[in-house]
């Protein structure tokens, strides 16, 4: 039975494994949306749902916070924003976990602390653990919480209701997860619903695309 101290070392070439995935994930994501992270009305956008939710220091603070805050505030909270905290939640959960998983396999083919994987390395690790129907349904997800929080930032009124959860979020101590929200609002909030529409088609056919050629259509 591995010490306290083996533990701690394991649990670091775990977390450091899992940044270099994130690291690779969000290098793919550069890759095949170069278009839209270099236009300044969908730069906001591709940053926020391929770089910030997938960085881990924010999954270990604001998710965390959503989800020991959530059964006590999601009385008083809207139907749209109940339904775009909760895809928000699930997302997070199931890509840390995912990537966790493709982290194990990583050090389990020799991975050593500083080494960085190309982006074919990247694939033959996404295509090796499987998990298709998880690789599935968290795209489903995926769209599904960008589609949400574009239709929420484009309601009447939100900037007004903005204003009103921030003294929401410091009554209940949850100012990270307004910020995350806030973020979210002015990513999606300057682009039309034409651009966000072609951005969805690309999102969906690029990353289908990645699922097929790893498991077959």
């Amino acid at each position: 039975m591995p010490d306290k101290k083996e533990e701690s070392t394991e649990n670091k070439l775990l977390r450091k494994a899992q940044e270099e995935i994130v690291r690779s994930q969000v290098e793919r994501f550069r890759r095949d949306y170069d278009d839209y992270f270099n236009r300044k009305d969908t730069e906001k956008l591709v940053k926020f749902f391929f770089e910030q939710i997938y960085d881990l220091e924010a999954q270990d603070t604001i998710i965390q916070i959503a989800i020991n805050t959530y059964q006590k505030v999601k009385g008083k909270l809207n139907e749209h924003t109940r339904e775009n905290l909760e895809n928000l939640i699930e997302l997070n959960q199931l890509t840390h976990a995912l990537d966790r998983r493709m982290a194990e396999l990583l050090i389990k083919k020799g991975w050593k602390e500083g080494k960085k994987i190309s982006l074919e390395e990247y694939f033959v690790l996404y295509k090796e653990l499987g998990m298709e129907a998880e690789r599935r349904e968290q795209l489903l997800s995926s769209l599904k919480c960008m589609l949400v929080s574009h239709q929420l930032a484009h309601r009447p009124f939100n900037e007004v209701l903005l204003k009103a959860a921030y003294g929401f979020a410091i009554m209940f101590g949850v100012m990270p997860l307004y910020h995350f929200a806030n973020d979210g609002y002015k990513a999606t909030a300057a682009v039309s619903k034409e651009v966000f529409n072609k951005f969805i088609d690309r999102v969906t056919e690029v990353e289908l695309g990645n699922i097929n050629k790893a498991f077959g259509e």
